[in-house]
């Protein structure tokens, strides 16, 4: 495995001093809902199209590449309201400027998702929506939103292929990218389902074809051959087995009732796919909507959280957490851990919010009734104890929500280094949870990683796929890049670590998909840091064809050095140098 020394925006340099802490009582989290403030005071309405009461999504993404998190809401449509574009104005405050940058859209959005499709740098936006207003559901109305870099967006999605995942009905859900195959590029997977149990004509696998289009691979590879009928809501690419090649887990309702409930699926070798989810110990959700994947007991595998119904009446038996033991093996212990009675459960996120560095579970619920059982029931803050069992303190820490909760993602928005929530209801308010975490206590210590590839074809675009660990003396974190949609949406493309008293990180790796690491050491918390990945191993650095003292110079001038460029002192400037001074650089072994 390589191992190369590291490029890194905003920090420069891989050693810094080292400064000691000391342990302290985790400090407790505090929440304010800042929807009005900011700027983005919204609400959803929908209806027209089968389950209007499903819907409710929203997205995250840095779409002008400003250094401040930026978010699509989809408004449902309802009084001719087009999706709402909020740009970060860098000062707690958002603008909506969907209408300048083309979003005009009047349509039933569901949820969406970003990934840079096209690899040109600039973040793009997948929706799943049934259609326009004014009549009932009609497949064929997803967008793509490719994004032009210059502050517009244009819906490419008919000409790549990927408007009508199901051409027979709109049934299409949550969404998601990742690169299964390793070519560099990111694909696209649809979850949907129909209320007939009509199979999986809905749930669809685009391979990226590297040219703005895409490609159905789904019966090509018979990713469902064999297996029943899913209601998918909620898919996700990752690394569950650190073979760094994505699974592809899938989130399904109604199990039993037509429907075979959540499938968890193997990568074998970006070829295809094999069910797994009975060996797994997974799937045992009878509701499934939401997930999301974390390492909750810091031992470096991803664990899977799913979201479900819990109503004994009906033998519901609620949320999942399945405990990832190795070997594409789960222990569930929902129960047990305190995080199995979410009531009707939706969106979920995994963040460390308190920073105490144990990965804490947020999660929303409820149905539009408003009456019992289900009605007017509380958003739940699930706070990790460390030892896989959690505590709930939504309201005594101002995570306050009641209501019909659909979509939830964090990001930091105000860039002070917590994790902030966007919570969407169905039929209800925008609610955006600004992170009040105390810094000023010593506890509290943090880093915000994000990723860039650009430039880098064997990788996917802002390192999706890829995982981040750190270590902090004798304790270990990871933290995976994956794009994974919770319930219709998706969150920041960040590793974020709370660090509790450490301010400094011995070591941090990225692992990156391709097989490369990248090692840093002596790492300052408190900061976002970009990290970027060696260049490939080849000496023709300015890609001419030639080997020569334009390569020379240009690597001269990456690594800072200066004098003399004939490095082996042969009389000439070429080739020998070159080499000896990748060598030295760590670009090549």
């Amino acid at each position: 495995m390589m191992r190369n020394r590291c490029s890194i925006a905003l920090v420069g340099v891989c050693s810094f001093a080292l400064v000691a802490g000391s342990p302290v009582a985790a400090t407790p989290p505090a929440f304010s809902n800042q929807a009005t403030a900011a700027g983005v005071g919204v609400s959803h309405s929908t209806s027209g199209f089968t389950n209007p009461g499903y819907s409710g999504g929203a997205c995250v993404g840095d779409f002008n590449r400003d250094g401040f998190q930026d978010f699509l809401f989809l408004s449902g449509g309802s009084g001719n309201k087009p999706d709402y574009l909020f740009i970060n104005n860098g000062n707690g405050t958002f603008t909506n400027q969907a209408a300048a940058w083309g979003l005009t859209a009047i349509h039933k959005g569901k949820g969406a998702s970003v990934g840079d499709f096209n690899g040109d740098g600039w973040l793009d936006i997948y929706v799943t929506s049934a259609g326009p207003t004014g009549q009932g559901q009609a497949p064929g109305h997803n967008k793509l939103y490719k994004n032009s870099g210059n502050n517009t967006f244009t819906n490419v999605a008919t000409a790549a292929g990927v408007n009508a995942p199901n051409p027979s009905t709109q049934d299409s859900w949550g969404s998601t990218w990742g690169d299964f195959d390793h070519d560099g590029d990111l694909d696209l997977f649809v979850a949907g389902f129909s209320s007939s149990g009509a199979g999986n004509a809905g749930n669809r696998l685009f391979r990226n074809n590297g040219n703005e289009t895409f490609t159905d691979i789904t019966a090509t590879i018979g990713l469902f051959s064999g297996v029943g009928g899913i209601a998918g809501f909620s898919p996700r690419f990752s690394d569950t087995d650190n073979d760094r090649w994505p699974e592809l887990v899938i989130v399904g309702d109604f199990k039993g009732a037509g429907f075979i409930g959540s499938r968890y699926f193997r990568n074998n070798g970006g070829v295809n796919f094999t069910d797994l989810t009975v060996s797994a110990h997974v799937g045992l959700e009878e509701n499934g909507m939401g997930h999301t994947m974390g390492d909750f007991d810091n031992d470096g595998r991803l664990d899977w959280y799913t979201t479900s119904i819990y109503y004994p009446p009906s033998n519901w038996t609620g949320n999942k957490l399945y405990r990832n033991i190795g070997s594409h093996d789960y222990s569930q212990s929902a129960l047990a851990a305190g995080v199995n009675n979410g009531g009707y459960g939706w969106g979920t996120v995994a963040v460390d919010f308190n920073h105490d560095g144990f990965l804490d579970i947020a999660e929303t619920n409820g149905d539009n009734s408003g009456g019992p059982p289900f009605g007017n029931i509380q958003s739940y803050l699930w706070i990790n104890d460390g030892d896989m069992t959690f505590t709930e303190m939504a309201l005594t820490s101002g995570f306050s929500h009641f209501g019909a909760g659909r979509c939830m993602v964090q990001f930091d928005y105000d860039n002070d280094g917590d994790e902030d929530v966007i919570l969407c209801s169905n039929g209800g308010p925008l609610f955006l949870f600004r992170n009040d975490l105390d810094h000023s206590q010593p506890d509290t210590h943090w880093l915000r990683v994000f990723l860039n590839t650009q430039g880098h074809s064997t990788l996917a675009p802002d390192g999706i796929g890829s995982k981040v660990h750190l270590t902090v003396g004798a304790k270990n974190y990871m933290r995976a890049i994956d794009n994974g949609c919770t319930f219709l949406g998706v969150p920041e493309l960040s590793a974020h670590f709370g660090l509790g008293t450490a301010t400094v990180i011995d070591t941090l790796t990225v692992q990156w998909q391709d097989g490369t690491d990248t090692v840093l050491t002596n790492v300052p918390t408190n900061q976002t840091i970009t990290i970027t990945p060696a260049v490939p191993c080849t000496p023709d650095v300015n890609s001419d064809g030639n080997v020569n003292a334009a390569d020379l110079a240009v690597m001269l001038g990456q690594w800072g050095g200066a004098g003399s460029a004939d490095l082996d002192g042969d009389g000439t400037v070429g080739g020998g140098d070159l080499a000896i001074l990748l060598g030295a650089w760590g670009r090549c072994p």
